[in-house]
């Protein structure tokens, strides 16, 4: 009878064959030097060790394919960023709650993670020159962004526990940006991914979700929590309710700011205003009405900070904060070419 050893030998080298007669790609070989590595590290990715890890000697022509060592790595992390963004975009757009297109999002994930064998770490690129750490940094945050974005879905339908967005962006990452660098999706590895989607959906669902109330018949609540954002995502703020009113600003430093006809404002006491995510992303000037601030990464105008009060853009609240409206305000200075036309009091026309 045949060893052991020699039946897995011949299932290695028939596994090779089959992979040298496949036409060699450029997705191929990407994929294999993030494995690479991930195994061996940046500077390990030799050109030797990714056309063994293809199983195809001849791979090694595809290093005309690439200017240097630096282009392939980047190009690594690159189709890492890409894998993430396509499986958050199956997200966005599947039905149901938060939880369930974060489920929508783990599920693809975890598959072009066996298809590719391996999603690159953002957080561990100490040894890369420092151009391409500030692009893998940008990949990270970018992918960040669009999670916690989905994240923060949840948590205001009340199927995700509420919690550090950034903590679990953390933790779903290095779950998804870890694990044995190997491709194939093998029986054994899918019963594994399946195992760890049903651990994780777990461990960031709300136990206790919020009742629901049905507005068809009458029975609503106030809004005790209204949550907002930036365009990106990056930046996110909380204000506790509850809100009274809700201003329009027609004067011209709020329309500058907002690239609006006018902006309108929910003002809370600035001890029921607080960041959630990405203050140190949020840029300030100082103008005459109070200091103005906004993400630097997508321009987005959010809280206006005016000694005890904050005013926080409404057009940036995810959801509704209940505020009636209220009036418009520095009329006299709108653009002359809109007129006000509703039925609120100006108080200072």
């Amino acid at each position: 009878m045949m060893p052991d050893t020699s039946i897995r030998d011949t299932a290695r080298v028939t596994r090779t064959r089959e992979r040298v007669r496949r036409p060699l790609t450029r997705a191929a070989v990407i994929d294999a030097a993030a494995r690479v590595i991930a195994r061996c590290g940046h500077r390990g990715a030799k050109w030797s060790l990714i056309a063994r890890e293809l199983g195809d000697p001849e791979a090694l022509v595809a290093a005309s394919w690439f200017p240097g060592p630096e282009a392939l790595i980047e190009e690594c992390y690159a189709r890492t960023a890409e894998g993430l963004h396509d499986c958050l975009l199956q997200a966005e757009t599947a039905p149901g709650t938060g939880l369930d297109r974060i489920a929508a999002f783990l599920v693809a994930a975890l598959e072009t993670r066996r298809e590719r064998g391996v999603f690159l770490s953002f957080r561990r690129t100490g040894d890369l020159s420092e151009p391409l750490q500030r692009r893998v940094r940008e990949h990270d945050m970018m992918v960040r962004a669009r999670l916690r974005r989905l994240l923060a879905k949840g948590r205001d339908d009340g199927t995700l526990a509420a919690r550090s967005l950034e903590g679990v962006c953390d933790l779903i990452l290095s779950v998804l940006q870890s694990g044995s660098p190997t491709a194939g999706d093998r029986p054994q590895q899918s019963m594994w991914d399946s195992e760890l989607v049903e651990l994780l959906l777990t461990a960031l669902a709300d136990p206790h979700p919020p009742e629901k109330h049905d507005t068809a018949v009458g029975r609503t609540h106030d809004v005790d929590v209204a949550h907002g954002s930036c365009l990106c995502g990056t930046v996110r703020f909380e204000i506790l309710g509850p809100f009274e009113e809700m201003n329009h600003c027609h004067c011209s430093m709020c329309r500058r700011h907002h690239g609006s006809v006018f902006a309108s404002f929910v003002a809370v006491p600035k001890e029921r205003f607080r960041w959630i995510d990405g203050e140190e992303w949020v840029t300030t000037y100082q103008s005459s009405q109070g200091q103005r601030s906004f993400c630097r990464w997508c321009g987005s105008a959010t809280a206006v900070h005016d000694e005890d009060l904050v005013f926080c853009p409404a057009s940036g609240l995810d959801t509704g904060s209940g505020a009636r409206r209220g009036s418009q305000v520095f009329v006299g200075s709108r653009q002359s070419w809109h007129t006000v036309t509703d039925d609120l009091p100006p108080p200072d026309a």
